[in-house]
């Protein structure tokens, strides 16, 4: 089990609420009932912010000064309490173990957490941020390493945007200090990135990719952010008074992609909006089950209107995909008949919740 007891107050639209989740948890109610505000409760615990919004006060629920998350983890034979607290004034105090820390990234290690919602179809059709987000989200859980080296690297960058935007009189001189520590982390992260791939290629084609007819003919490509046959410094000097016009680096791993294509060219291009959704669960929980299988900890797989644009068999194979998911798995709905398909390929314990109107009811 991964997260046995959840409380929540002055979170969105919800009071106050606490409940015991299972393996399968199923959360229904209509539409603004609060529902949503659920997953979206849980997911900020592990990242820090929202998968709705930007504006953390919009999340404070109206007349309070602040919001409160407490959860407790169970891992192997030991219960981890996990405390956040943000206020109006975006001050926020994060406990662990009731310990302070001052890093959301401490949370985010001991509970990995992905949602899927009907705005996920992003990830085929937005640029290449979410798209990185989700290579890097799985690197940061099973590369110790790699997020010293993004911290460090973002410093870097930010220095050499900001030379590139001021044009100072020695300005060739001082990016050629800064380039050198460019590449060397830059090199550092794509190695990381790179080796994650290949390992996530191979549990997604060998264990999942059997089940879906439709991904038969998939193929998985990762862009460093640069032409792979190139030397990184040697394109940071060709690009250089380019640079300087655009007043940024347009090259490095900050660029990087994942592009996902079939025979007939593009996913986004080739397939329906159902198989798609059924594609971007199989690479969620494709990364689930990596970081389980790496590291341990059992992930949490966040599913908004799971219904959503999905057919009775479609449904069928998000169950069976889902049968494969070590994961604790939330997911919201209208109405539990609604994903009955779904349900009836898991065979783990399951708990049923209804929200009305803010206010939860354990079923």
């Amino acid at each position: 089990m991964s997260i046995t007891s959840f409380s929540l107050s002055s979170f969105r639209n919800i009071e106050a609420a606490s409940f015991s989740p299972q393996c399968i948890n199923i959360i229904f109610g209509e539409n603004g009932s609060g529902k949503t505000s659920l997953l979206e409760a849980i997911y900020f615990l592990s990242h820090g912010r929202s998968f709705r919004t930007s504006k953390h006060r919009t999340v404070i629920r109206e007349g309070a000064e602040k919001f409160v998350l407490h959860a407790k983890k169970r891992s192997n034979n030991l219960t981890i309490p996990l405390g956040l607290q943000k206020n109006s004034q975006g001050e926020t105090l994060i406990k662990i173990q009731g310990k302070p820390s001052r890093r959301i990234s401490d949370l985010a290690q001991v509970l990995p957490v992905q949602v899927i919602t009907p705005d996920s179809y992003s990830f085929f059709f937005g640029g290449p941020k979410e798209r990185r987000s989700f290579v890097d989200l799985g690197v940061f859980h099973v590369e110790h390493e790699f997020f010293v080296h993004w911290q460090n690297f973002n410093k870097v960058l930010k220095q050499r945007n900001a030379l590139l935007k001021s044009k100072p009189r020695e300005l060739h001189s001082m990016l050629a200090v800064w380039d050198k520590e460019f590449v060397r982390l830059a090199e550092k992260i794509t190695q990381l990135r790179e080796s994650y791939i290949e390992r996530f290629k191979t549990l997604f084609f060998d264990r999942l990719c059997t089940e879906l007819e439709l991904l038969n003919d998939l193929e998985i490509v990762f862009d460093q952010g640069w032409k792979s046959k190139e030397s990184l410094l040697e394109v940071l000097k060709q690009n250089r008074e380019s640079d300087l016009m655009r007043g940024y680096t347009s090259k490095g791993p900050h660029k990087a992609d994942l592009t996902i294509k079939t025979s007939l060219g593009l996913v986004e291009n080739a397939f329906s909006r159902g198989q798609l959704k059924l594609l971007l669960y199989a690479l969620k929980v494709a990364q689930n089950s990596l970081i389980e299988q790496e590291t341990g900890k059992q992930s949490i797989l966040l599913i908004d209107d799971l219904p959503s644009e999905l057919s009775e068999d479609t449904k069928g194979k998000v169950g069976k995909l889902l049968a494969h998911c070590e994961s604790q798995i939330f997911i919201t709905t209208i109405e539990p008949e609604s994903v009955s398909a779904v349900l009836d390929a898991l065979d783990k314990p399951k708990a049923l919740f209804h929200v009305k109107h803010g206010e939860l009811i354990t079923r």
